[in-house]
């Protein structure tokens, strides 16, 4: 019994001395948390203050200087909502030049978007001497305020100098805009981008070891610089190439297939096509190339030629460069895991004029997977170019053939057929399908029924009875709005057919496949129309030719 009360008594002072300790750690706990909160809620505090005194010293000297009024305080504070993630010092700078435009044009920017630029300056010698002191007085007086870094105040200097500036807005614009930039291309940020760009084999070890050290030396300016640490990458400059098309066309190609090995072409020409796709004018250009014995072909984008009067193709005119694409069909039957893309920056990643280069880069399926996401995707990011290695020249070419033989071009003539096949092997190959825009009255695009928002239905019924080729003949077509629905109407085969839509744009609706799917059996069709899986266009097959495609892969329809 003794015993048993030895063990009851032993038990009850270590569970005692355990219960002791616990509360004694988790008051020490408690107390240790106590300061460290009290040290963070001060320091918060600070931060806050200083931060706040930091803002006010700086726009308080910026009224003191005159570079701005008292009563324009709260517009200049208001800059501070829109800052997102930049410093204080390039949050007032814009706050300034919105000051500037309000000023000048009477409007405010953050409300009504505005652009504008300033063209060469015709001042006399005389006048551009009264602007330069004048701006440097300004810039002087934002040095003052701490507002500028020394680099960019050197940069800025050497441009009023130079009779770069004609007026206080545009000078208040470059400081805002290099500010920003360098914020962007500062080393914290930059380096895991050269990082991420050397682990996936885009920079050789020996570049990335001199990236490293230009980044952090602030030799970067620009993320179009990155493209010169790149393997497989070309920057090009348009200016550089001579006026004449004649010349410069063939140059430029071949400068592009430089980039990979493989891509040296003979037999090179070229033909011009006007464009009325946009209200200005312009041209696309169809090339003509051969490579190991193959002919490839590719018409380019629009190029304006609303400044030439000689509707002269010059270089200084390309806006988007497409050029390269004509290699992407070698590369693809060349089976090579690369592709050429396009690269392109992020808005206040680049100088002004950096947008008058354009930039190509060669990269496999996985490297392209790279541009595409943080933190690349913030500085540069790549065309979205297929990697897909069965679209073939021989592929197109007999799927072309199985198209004809299955009867889609037989409303055609042979020399539309000719033509048609001529554009198509000249066009992006994006996916087989969507050559078929190619071949007139095969498909009908669906977004063309935004053409006519008036009658949209009306439109869309028309178009799709156009692909037919008579086989479905609608007449009396009507559409009209009821209690928040459309109605469309029209007369088939002695029958009045309706169809009521739940939305504006009927191929939205979650019953517009269904109003497709049933278009032939309702009218007695002898086929059906189908919707293609990655243009979303409508084509029309028989019964025949529905099954022949499938059964070939001549075609890639969306489920029904």
């Amino acid at each position: 019994m003794s015993e048993q009360l030895h063990d009851d008594a032993v038990n009850f002072i270590r569970e005692a001395a355990c219960s002791l300790i616990n509360r004694t750690t988790m008051f020490i706990f408690i107390a240790a948390m106590k300061r460290y909160l009290i040290v963070l809620i001060c320091f918060c505090i600070l931060f806050n203050r200083v931060c706040g005194q930091s803002r006010k010293a700086i726009i308080d000297s910026l009224v003191k200087y005159g570079v701005m009024s008292a009563n324009q305080r709260p517009a200049l504070q208001k800059a501070f909502k829109y800052s997102g993630h930049a410093s204080d010092r390039v949050a007032i700078l814009r706050g300034l030049e919105s000051i500037m435009i309000q000023k000048t044009f009477h409007i405010n920017p953050r409300r009504t978007g505005i652009m504008y630029s300033y063209s060469e300056s015709n001042l006399t010698k005389k006048n551009q001497d009264s602007v330069n002191t004048s701006l440097r007085h300004l810039l002087e007086k934002i040095k003052k305020a701490g507002l500028l870094t020394d680099r960019v105040y050197a940069y800025t200097l050497k441009g009023i100098d130079s009779g770069r500036y004609v007026a206080e807005m545009q000078l208040i614009g470059t400081l805002t805009e290099m500010s920003a930039r360098l914020e962007w291309l500062a080393p914290d940020k930059l380096l895991p981008v050269a990082e991420d760009l050397h682990k996936n084999g885009i920079i050789a070890d020996s570049s990335f070891t001199r990236l490293k050290n230009d980044i952090k030396n602030g030799k970067i300016e620009s993320a179009l610089q990155l493209n010169n640490y790149c393997k497989l990458d070309r920057v090009f400059d348009p200016s550089k190439y001579p006026d004449d098309p004649d010349v410069w066309l063939e140059q430029m190609h071949r400068d592009i297939a430089s980039i990979v090995p493989g891509l040296n072409f003979t037999n090179f020409s070229y033909t011009t096509i006007p464009d009325t796709s946009f209200s200005i004018p312009g041209v696309r250009l169809k090339v003509s190339l051969v490579c190991n014995g193959r002919t490839y072909k590719h018409t380019s984008l629009p190029i304006n030629t609303f400044k030439n009067k000689q509707a002269k193709i010059s270089p200084k005119d390309i806006f988007i460069a497409d050029f390269y694409r004509i290699f992407n069909k070698i590369l693809t039957d060349q089976q090579s895991p690369l592709r050429l893309h396009s690269v392109m920056f992020s808005a206040g990643s680049n100088p002004g004029d950096d947008f008058h280069h354009f930039a190509l880069i060669a990269l496999s399926g996985e490297q392209a997977e790279i541009f595409m996401k943080e933190p690349v995707l913030s500085y540069m990011f790549v065309s979205m170019d297929s990697h897909d290695t069965t679209l073939t020249s021989a592929k197109v070419d007999s799927t072309i053939t199985q198209w004809r033989k299955i009867g889609l071009f037989a409303h055609l003539s042979d020399e539309q057929i000719s033509k048609a096949i001529d554009n198509a092997e000249a066009d992006d190959l994006y996916s087989i399908d969507e050559l078929l825009v190619n071949f007139p009255g095969v498909v009908y695009p669906l977004y063309s029924s935004f053409m006519n928002p008036r009658h949209p239905y009306v439109n869309l019924l028309n178009h799709l009875a156009q692909i037919t080729h008579g086989a479905f003949a609608p007449t009396k077509i009507s559409q009209r709005k009821i209690n928040g629905t459309v109605k469309l109407q029209y007369l088939s085969k002695g029958k009045i057919h309706s169809h009521i839509f739940h939305s504006a744009n009927g191929w939205f609706d979650p019953g517009f496949p269904a109003f497709m799917k049933n278009l032939g059996d309702e009218n007695s069709l002898p086929g059906k129309f189908y919707q293609l899986r990655y243009s979303n266009d409508v084509i029309y097959l028989t019964k025949q030719q529905h099954d022949y495609a499938v059964n070939h892969n001549l075609l890639d329809l969306a489920q029904q």
